[in-house]
């Protein structure tokens, strides 16, 4: 009689007008009526356009939201000492998940705020949290519930009938009638024994995944380290073209930022590259790792057949990102800066900034045996057939200027006079060759 007059006192005086279930954190109003701090919340958010101004869910009084927000609405000290005296309700939680109300939630998710049975929790730790995030999952003490109750699943074509048996011909649980009937010919077990006997292929998996999880973990080693030493030999070259660029005048520094642009252009290409490889195999590494420590944390009594349909989802899920990840060839280009020279020649300035050049590498991840083989090639350009290339210019330009300065020169010793048609001649000729020069070396920039 005493519980049932605490009841109705919890139903009377301590229960949300919102929510319907018992107060959190109780705000009160002005209008003198209690709301849970969240339900609040959400109710002003969903009926105030303008979140200063709504109704009370009970009155329909106007309220107005202080300045604060809705967190500066008072608690209710007097609801928070009635609870504090009644004391908190016993537990005993439906699986939010399966909602089957003959089997109490012995887990509880603290991040996503779900209780759990014990044949839901496995598909809830696989795939309802990202890979490499802590989550904290709590085992709830409920006594003595049959937490040890093997799984009741009913069989799909006789109602009524739980899955007994297990049909080794069709590889799929049935129930006896099931095995009388369309699977009397087949070879068929106790379901009991067949979970048992496969907790081996368990352990397999296991140490297959702890192989992956070293496997992926090297992998993201040297993927880091080959990150690190592009980032590093982009910041270099860059570092030495704007020293260089320092030297020159304010002309050339246009030159000196389309360098620096085609550097970051192809070095974001190969880091874009890189980044996805390097996002998909830590996906590939975490998701291992998820595997490992589920695998470890198994007991005994969590063998069912929800189990082993989560774990097949989460192995067709991992293979399909291992897929994706497994013999990756990623191609890099690494700047190298070739600064050029001042020089002078017959009192003209010949100026070369500089050239940029890559040098291509070829890397391989995941491959069998998990070895990264590397092909280096460098730039497509002999530097040899350039250097040749200007030394015939060079002497080809001379022997012009040259030529023409013996011709003139023979001109004027054997005539009496100076014949202005050979000076102007001979200048013409000198002002072609160097227009030409000039020609030359800018089409060679």
């Amino acid at each position: 009689m005493e519980d049932d007059k605490i009841e109705r006192l919890r139903e009377r005086i301590l229960q949300c007008p919102i929510c319907m279930d018992e107060y959190k954190d109780p705000r009160i109003l002005p209008c003198h009526h209690t709301v849970c701090l969240n339900c609040l919340l959400d109710y002003v958010r969903h009926s105030s356009s303008s979140g200063r101004l709504f109704r009370c869910p009970q009155c329909r009084s106007d309220i107005c939201v202080p300045r604060g927000g809705v967190k500066d609405f008072p608690p209710n000290f007097y609801v928070n000492c009635i609870q504090d005296e009644l004391g908190s309700r016993p537990y005993f939680g439906v699986c939010d998940i399966c909602e089957r109300d003959w089997l109490i939630s012995q887990y509880r998710c603290v991040d996503c705020d779900l209780d759990i049975c014990r044949f839901c929790i496995h598909e809830h730790r696989l795939f309802k949290h990202d890979a490499g995030r802590d989550v904290t999952i709590m085992r709830i003490e409920t006594g003595n519930i049959a937490s040890y109750m093997a799984s009741e699943k009913g069989c799909e074509i006789h109602s009524g009938e739980t899955l007994q048996m297990f049909c080794c011909t069709c590889e799929s649980a049935v129930c006896v009638t099931c095995v009388c009937e369309t699977h009397k010919k087949h070879e068929t077990m106790p379901l009991v024994k067949r979970l048992m006997a496969s907790q081996k292929d368990l352990q397999f998996n296991l140490d297959d995944l702890k192989a992956e999880v070293k496997s992926t973990n090297d992998s993201l080693t040297e993927l880091r380290s080959l990150r690190n030493k592009v980032q590093e030999s982009c910041e270099g070259t860059t570092t030495s073209i704007r020293l260089r660029a320092r030297e020159l005048a304010m002309e050339m520094d246009k030159v000196a930022e389309e360098n620096i642009e085609r550097i970051r252009t192809t070095t974001t290409k190969v880091l874009q590259e890189v980044d996805s490889y390097l996002r998909e195999l830590e996906l590939l590494h975490d998701q291992a790792r998820k595997g490992c420590g589920f695998l470890e944390d198994l007991q005994e009594d969590d063998v069912s057949l929800e189990l082993f349909a989560s774990f097949n989802k989460y192995k067709k899920g991992l293979e399909v990102i291992r897929k994706s990840v497994v013999n990756r060839t990623i191609f890099t280009q690494t700047p190298q800066f070739e600064a050029g020279k001042l020089k002078k020649i017959f009192g003209f300035h010949f100026f070369r900034f500089g050239d940029v050049r890559f040098h291509k590498q070829k890397l391989v991840f995941m491959e069998q045996g998990h070895v990264t083989r590397s092909s280096r090639s460098g730039s497509s350009e002999p530097p040899n057939i350039c250097s040749m290339l200007k030394l015939v210019s060079y002497f080809f330009f001379s022997l012009l200027i040259i030529s023409g300065l013996l011709i003139l020169t023979n001109n004027l010793r054997t005539s009496d006079h100076v014949c202005m048609e050979d000076v102007v001649g001979w200048l013409f000729f000198v002002h072609l060759t160097i227009t030409s020069a000039f020609a030359f070396y800018k089409s060679r920039r």
